[in-house]
């Protein structure tokens, strides 16, 4: 109950015998409040408001809450930690001045590209030709290709894989070790998708450096043209590649030319833009997950299970993946070129 003023005017009325009716009447106060101090009289004998035990609200004044909130508007990412140690406070104060008074939230940060002024500048332009370019021709037609590593084994997740012990437990041999070894076997997969299909899965092997020759024989002659024959059979299709130094040298440009016409050449796609490429701001990551946490004991092993991951992933998901291109060239015009997944 909060202190009230009429506290002694209501002792004293009530002690000339009146009732709680009349005194809330006289005073033009709410009758509750007048049962309440009566209440307290009748249970101590007085009316005056009781001083309550324990510690003060001391720490968490309006001078502190201040204080915390301009570090925070200087340095978003200053630690709790931290802070409460500056201050001389707990970190539980900080955390509920944080969370309770300023209305804060902590997120993890978001993962995306570096951008310089001139990337962001480069790919506004570019994104703005895509959309017009997109206009004619159908982003459906558009074989999406990108190359990724996958090792052997895993990548831990510290913040997931866990173990319940004991405290004497924590510091025995009962506790296991999340590791890797240093260089662990992988592959380099080459892959494409378009809106009604998927390209097959090439295995570049470790040791073999993915030159110009390399390149147009391996993946763009005896591969994807194969299937890009097969799969579009005439009709016509738009090649999407970033520009590596093999997939832009005289020689591959040639090879493009002759048998791939229409690529988006470097006057179309931005470089520095993976999340432009369904392959890589969806598809790669769909790949990872279906074969997460195992541990391959080779890598013909790993190789299997990606092609069975990879005949998994059906059309209605490519359909969408790859719709969802033209939206995010709009954001990116949006964002004046530079990192724009918040807007989607």
């Amino acid at each position: 109950m909060k202190s009230s003023p009429h506290r002694p005017s209501i002792e004293l009325l009530f002690k000339r015998g009146l009732g709680s009716a009349e005194i809330a009447r006289r005073l033009q106060i709410s009758s509750s409040t007048v049962r309440n101090v009566v209440a307290a009289i009748k249970k101590r004998g007085y009316a005056s408001e009781v001083k309550k035990s324990g510690r003060p609200r001391s720490v968490n004044t309006r001078n502190t809450r201040a204080i915390i909130k301009k570090r925070i508007i200087r340095n978003d990412g200053l630690s709790l930690n931290r802070m409460a140690s500056q201050l001389g406070i707990a970190r539980s104060t900080v955390q509920s001045i944080v969370k309770n008074d300023l209305k804060l939230k902590s997120y993890k940060l978001r993962r995306g590209q570096y951008l310089s002024d001139k990337s962001k500048a480069m790919r506004l332009e570019k994104c703005r030709k895509l959309l017009q370019h997109f206009q004619v021709r159908r982003v459906s037609d558009v074989i999406w290709t990108d190359e990724k590593i996958f090792t052997i084994e895993p990548l831990p997740n510290r913040q997931n894989q866990r173990q319940l012990l004991s405290k004497d437990d924590s510091m025995s041999p009962k506790r296991r070790l999340a590791h890797n070894r240093l260089f662990p076997k992988s592959v380099m997969v080459w892959a494409g998708i378009t809106a009604t299909g998927k390209t097959p899965l090439v295995f570049i092997e470790r040791n073999v450096k993915i030159n110009s020759e390399v390149y147009q024989k391996i993946v763009l002659m005896d591969n994807l043209l194969p299937w890009v024959t097969q799969h579009f059979a005439g009709g016509p299709f738009i090649l999407q590649q970033d520009w590596a130094p093999s997939h832009g040298s005289r020689s591959t440009l040639a090879v493009l030319e002759a048998h791939f016409p229409g690529f988006l050449d470097k006057n179309l796609w931005p470089a520095s833009s993976p999340d432009l490429n369904p392959m890589d701001f969806s598809v790669w990551g769909m790949l990872e997950g279906k074969i997460a946490g195992k541990v391959f004991a080779t890598v013909d092993d790993l190789k299997a299970a990606l092609e069975v991951a990879w005949a998994s992933i059906d059309d209605g998901y490519l359909r969408r993946t790859v719709n969802s291109v033209k939206k995010r060239l709009r954001a990116c015009v949006k964002a004046r070129g530079s990192n724009f997944e918040i807007l989607l």
